[in-house]
């Protein structure tokens, strides 16, 4: 109960702020980034329409270790959920996991284009007023690593989307 009433006053006074500035920051260049920084970003790599799950990951062209978009670009973040009542939702039986592509057990969905926030709380924020409570920014790990497949979609499936990675300094935010 202790927990549910931390989180429930975190969100009162955090959502709006990080809705503030995500909203100020959406439609101009983030306020924050070093010259030159970039970010992660990952693509649709494929779909299983039986199961209603996508596989989606580095593809060709990401870097883990020095971000691979600048940070200026506008693209849409890749949110999931993957905890709470009824997760971690279990491998359909349509899915192969394998360790580069691994079952996250959740559900994903992808932002409107926008330049990153400056911060992963306010990502976070975006994909939590996006989709709901429970939501966050996708992390590398989420998966193994380098993939990962889940239920959802993304919006644009040409369109790659950035994402978090929590051991590397290739994030526009910090």
């Amino acid at each position: 109960m202790r927990k549910v009433l931390v989180a429930a006053l975190c969100l009162a006074f955090l959502l709006p702020w990080a809705i503030k500035v995500e909203a100020q920051g959406s439609s101009r260049p983030n306020p924050t980034p070093q010259p030159g920084a970039k970010g992660l970003t990952w693509q649709l790599l494929a779909t299983n329409p039986t199961s209603g799950t996508i596989d989606v990951g580095c593809g060709p062209s990401c870097n883990a270790y020095q971000g691979d978009t600048p940070c200026t670009t506008a693209l849409p973040l890749l949110c999931i959920k993957k905890s709470g009542a009824g997760f971690p939702l279990p491998l359909p039986t349509s899915v192969t996991s394998s360790q580069y592509h691994t079952w996250s057990g959740g559900i994903v969905g992808t932002t409107s284009p926008m330049v990153p926030p400056s911060t992963l709380v306010a990502a976070d924020a975006v994909c939590a007023q996006a989709f709901g409570a429970g939501w966050r920014v996708i992390e590398f790990h989420d998966g193994w690593g380098w993939n990962l497949q889940a239920y959802g979609g993304l919006g644009n499936p040409a369109s790659r989307v950035w994402i978090h990675i929590n051991d590397q300094p290739s994030t526009c935010w910090h």
